[in-house]
């Protein structure tokens, strides 16, 4: 007589054998789920030495005899879920800057190609795109993790002919078409660096409102209210524009410079991190929020440097490394995400240049 397995038998085999079965599907989905955060954690760490490389190497060649544009630009997280709504995580920023820095510099779409020793380079978030060309998506409208942070580079070029003393770049007649082509698709800018320092002030602030997006005036400065060729404009559909692009889904841009005199990172939303905003704040207040139009920022060496508090320096004595805001070192704070979406809220670094040197 042969011998067959048992009904219980049967029940208790294939009871095993979906225990075996589950345990290797959890392990497989696990397996699964840790190549991609790898995967993405890589993604992440390939952006951050791509920023950082290019920092590290456009700092190195600053020149502090030169002029430097740069704002501070906070904003609420729509979705901070701390307990103390005043806390420096619970905001974004959106910080630019613009200096010049000599190296190696060659155009990338330009045709011929132009080459020169001295550049002016700016770092900011970009817009994007929108119906409205004249009302560009600023990166403040923009969903976090599809965020760009783009970098332009104006070679020098010594003009050809004598030019206009009141106009030398020859910008005093642009549209704002035109305004926006030049800080977003120029590569180059037909001027000596001794030339961008002569340019009138009236006329300097005009270009300078346009990099850095901001209403520059010699006493203060102030956000974009209806400005509209400001800032850079990266568009998918102007392949010109792209030259600029640096990283996405970079979600916020913050740049500190070390104050000697109050032996920490300047500016700061909250530096004590209590609370309050009035008893401490860098940025500008309008009660117990920030001003929605005034900012700090500075205009090194010719210009204002604007904080809160009423710290007000009309005009900067040209030593760098007392200047608030600028000092011995930049420290530069960015958050990033991976394409995929997998590391939720993305990754924060901190990337520290050193000025004296």
């Amino acid at each position: 007589m042969r011998k067959a397995f048992t009904l219980m038998e049967m029940v208790v085999a294939l009871g095993i054998l979906a225990i075996v079965m589950s345990f290797a599907g959890t392990i497989f989905r696990v397996s699964i789920d840790s190549h991609r955060l790898a995967l993405a954690n890589a993604e992440i760490m390939q952006k951050f030495r791509a920023i950082t490389e290019q920092l590290d190497s456009d700092l190195r060649g600053l020149r502090k005899d030169g002029e430097l544009l740069v704002f501070w630009r906070a904003q609420r997280k729509d979705n901070y879920t701390g307990t103390n709504r005043n806390a420096e995580e619970a905001f974004d920023r959106f910080d630019r800057i613009m200096f010049f820095a000599d190296g190696d510099f060659q155009t990338y779409k330009a045709d011929p190609v132009v080459r020169g020793n001295i550049a002016r380079i700016c770092y900011a978030l970009a817009n994007g795109p929108s119906a409205n060309p004249s009302e560009p998506n600023r990166p403040q409208a923009q969903k976090t993790e599809r965020r760009v942070l783009a970098r332009t580079e104006h070679i020098l070029v010594p003009p050809t002919t004598t030019p206009d003393p009141a106009d030398p770049l020859g910008t005093g007649k642009f549209t704002d078409s035109q305004w926006r082509d030049w800080m977003s698709d120029a590569e180059s800018d037909v001027i000596t660096m001794r030339g961008w320092e002569l340019i009138p002030p009236a006329r300097k602030v005009d270009i300078l409102s346009v990099v850095g997006d901001v209403e520059v005036g010699l006493d203060q400065l102030k956000s974009n209210k209806n400005d509209t060729a400001g800032g850079i404009t990266l568009d998918p559909a102007k392949p010109q524009s792209l030259h600029a692009f640096l990283c996405r889904g970079v979600g916020q841009f913050e740049i500190q410079g070390w104050s000697d005199a109050e032996k920490r990172w300047i500016p700061s939303v909250n530096p004590n991190g209590d609370t309050n905003l009035k008893d401490d704040s860098d940025f500008i207040l309008e009660g117990d929020e920030l001003h929605p139009r005034q900012i700090p920022g500075l205009w090194y060496p010719r210009g204002p440097a604007v904080f809160g508090r009423e710290r007000q320096f009309p005009t900067l004595d040209g030593d760098f490394n007392k200047t608030p805001g600028l000092g011995r070192a930049l420290k530069f704070t960015f958050t990033l995400y991976d394409s995929r979406g997998l590391i939720k809220g993305g990754r924060a670094f901190t990337h520290i240049v050193y000025l004296d040197n």
